[in-house]
């Protein structure tokens, strides 16, 4: 957890302090701890009694849908109600400075207003009819009202121990997901009793099911198939085939959202939640910003640094990390291979020199094109004398690079320097040539026609309107990033 200090960790046990000063980011876990306010009665203590109050490090739904620093939900129904409490790591520390809080004000105020709104409704909660009707917006989410929660005094937070085993940091797995799903969508009618396999007349004796035992749903059921007889096979392929189909009837935006997050459960993550400041993989962001929406692009400028801060040396990681599916593991996403030329062509070079900088030490491979692209942003933002130096470095460091070369070129035209940049292109487009790449060389003489066209416009003495570069990614990058389309 970011940012934590003695300060913002008082009232906590040493144990839970520890616990949440150095949390496993990178890992998806979940923390239970115990909450409780002493005097409570009535209602307020029988809500009291069935909270559960976890810290995560890892929001499936980031990133689909608008994410607050909070959920809760309520399970089961009588005296078998449970009222789930999810807090994120990264979400702590900020809300605690925005209310002049500490972490354990911030873990009282939002349990406790879970209590205060279910005990305004408790017979809709002890129905279980409760996450529906939230869902429907015809009840309050159950941390809408953080100030009554405040009110309930100070609450008594402890890591909770079972069975004499000491709280520590555990997986998260389908309850959670199922939880945070039903926050956001509405209940998923999946059901996950044991399932119990229908006995058969020829038993096989390495057959689990034949030996009479029960499966959990869906984990323990899916793991134990591939030693079930044939029989047993079949029945459990239909039980998962009914309960599925059932599950989605129910519910097809959740049940899309459960299957979602269980596949990605065991790919890398995004930690703090920085997927949400990010686009989705699928998204391409071709068009410029305007300019009301420039702190937006400048945020997620951000959030790729800092995520590249957690995935150096591991490009594949980081494109899984960002959505990419698996089998496009070797590719980044579109919106992040445009994001260095797009910040630049919104004037944000210095920026844009701090991405190039971050994907490089991801994808070391990589760093001639991220340069290359970075010296046009910083052309294209004004900054002359720092795309110049940047020019040189990396003509420097690449002498051999085509696209190094291009680029050059592109930076040179946005700088109104077309006669250099007609010298860099015709560097290019023998290097082009030299390796019979066909494509490069269409875009090196296209390049060098227009450099050509303004020099000779300079020297009659016209001008024209300014022109955009086409932009070339070098062949690794298109390799790893994909083709971009034009704008």
């Amino acid at each position: 957890m970011s940012e934590t200090n003695e300060a913002m960790l008082a009232r906590l046990p040493d144990r839970v302090q520890r616990l949440l000063t150095d949390p496993p980011a990178m890992d998806k876990r979940l923390l239970e701890l115990s909450i409780a306010w002493p005097g409570l009665t009535g209602g307020r203590a029988r809500m009291a009694d069935a909270v559960r109050l976890f810290v995560i490090t890892w929001d499936p739904l980031a990133g689909m849908v608008h994410r607050p620093s909070g959920f809760a939900t309520t399970n089961g129904a009588g005296a078998d109600l449970e009222i789930v409490v999810y807090l994120p790591t990264w979400s702590l520390v900020p809300t605690a400075t925005a209310r002049n809080s500490t972490v354990a004000g911030v873990m009282a105020a939002l349990a406790g207003s879970a209590v205060v709104t279910a005990s305004r409704y408790e017979n809709a909660v002890h129905a279980g009819r409760y996450p529906d009707l939230a869902a429907r917006g015809e009840v309050p989410d159950l941390l809408s009202d953080p100030a009554a929660g405040s009110a309930l005094g100070a609450a008594d937070i402890t890591a909770l121990s079972i069975s004499g085993r000491r709280a520590e940091w555990e997986p998260i797995g389908l309850g959670a997901i199922t939880d945070l799903v039903q926050h956001a969508f509405g209940p998923v009618d999946l059901d996950r009793s044991p399932v119990e396999l229908a006995a058969v007349t020829a038993t096989h004796p390495r057959c689990p099911a034949c030996a009479g035992g029960r499966f959990g749903f869906p984990g323990e059921l899916a793991e134990s198939r591939a030693t079930m007889c044939p029989t047993h096979r079949r029945q459990a392929d239909s039980v998962v085939s009914r309960r599925l189909a059932r599950a989605n009837l129910s519910n097809p935006d959740g049940w899309a959202a459960i299957s979602a997050a269980s596949q990605a459960i065991n790919q890398p993550h995004l930690p703090n939640g920085l997927a949400s400041r990010l686009p989705r993989a699928a998204s391409s962001l071709y068009v410029i910003p305007r300019p009301d929406e420039l702190e937006e692009l400048a945020d997620r400028a951000a959030a790729v640094v800092e995520a590249a801060g957690w995935f150096r040396g591991r490009p594949d990681e980081f494109a899984l990390a960002l959505g990419q599916e698996p089998e496009l593991a070797g590719l980044w996403p579109e919106w992040l291979a445009n994001l260095i030329p797009d910040l630049g062509a919104a004037g944000m070079g210095v920026a844009a020199e701090r991405v190039g900088d971050a994907l490089g030490n991801v994808d070391p491979a990589g760093q001639a094109s991220f340069d290359a692209d970075v010296a046009v942003a910083l052309a294209e933002s004004g900054l002359a004398d720092e795309a110049r130096d940047r020019i040189a470095a990396n003509l420097a460091r690449w002498p051999h690079d085509l696209w190094v070369r291009v680029h050059a070129g592109d930076a040179l035209i946005a700088l109104s320097e077309p006669e250099g940049a007609a010298r860099h292109f015709e560097v290019a487009l023998r290097m082009a040539e030299e390796s019979d790449d066909f494509e490069a060389t269409a875009e090196v003489i296209d390049r060098l026609r227009t450099a050509t066209r303004r020099s000779a416009g300079e020297h009659s003495g016209r001008s024209g309107q300014r022109e955009q570069p086409r932009r070339k990614r070098s062949k690794a990058q298109r390799l790893r990033q994909g083709r971009r389309k034009p704008r």
